[in-house]
């Protein structure tokens, strides 16, 4: 996490990079590193949302199937019944399409945030090597005996 933030927030920063579509200051980098601690807090609080939820379910379901053994007729139990293992099928169906999706933006956001890196340190490697070869250019002139012409 804290190479993440070197490369893709203060080396930016301290190279004067921006990334496509967004801007990189001291003030959105601070933003950002409190965003990310309350989405943190935020997903733990959900995960335990959600299971108090999934519970939930749980319970109505076998409450509700418990019900309809005992007071309704034959035909409509058995029609209710296809009709909640359809809907049962077609709410599975629809979880694992929009995992599949959530899971192939996160991959395009690492895929990005990847090639940004790059980007990052070719600029990085692009200033330290002219760098060097300027100073070194600049020694071995200066280093050269003088030639004095009469």
């Amino acid at each position: 996490m804290q190479v993440r933030t070197l490369f893709l927030q203060w080396l930016p920063w301290i190279l004067r990079m921006n990334r496509p579509g967004k801007k990189i200051t001291r003030k959105t980098i601070k933003q950002d590193q409190k965003r990310k601690a309350m989405s943190h807090i935020r997903e733990r609080s959900s995960k335990s949302l959600l299971a108090n939820v999934l519970d939930m379910d749980d319970d109505i379901r076998t409450s509700t199937s418990y019900l309809r053994m005992d007071a309704a007729p034959v035909d409509s139990s058995s029609t209710c019944a296809m009709a909640q293992r359809e809907l049962q099928s077609i709410l599975r169906e629809l979880r694992f399409i929009t995992g599949r999706i959530k899971k192939a933006e996160d991959d395009s956001e690492i895929v990005a945030d990847w090639k940004f890196a790059a980007m990052v340190v070719d600029r990085l490697c692009l200033i330290v090597f002219t760098s060097f070869t300027i100073i070194a250019t600049v020694a071995v002139l200066l280093s050269a005996p003088h030639i004095i012409v009469q």
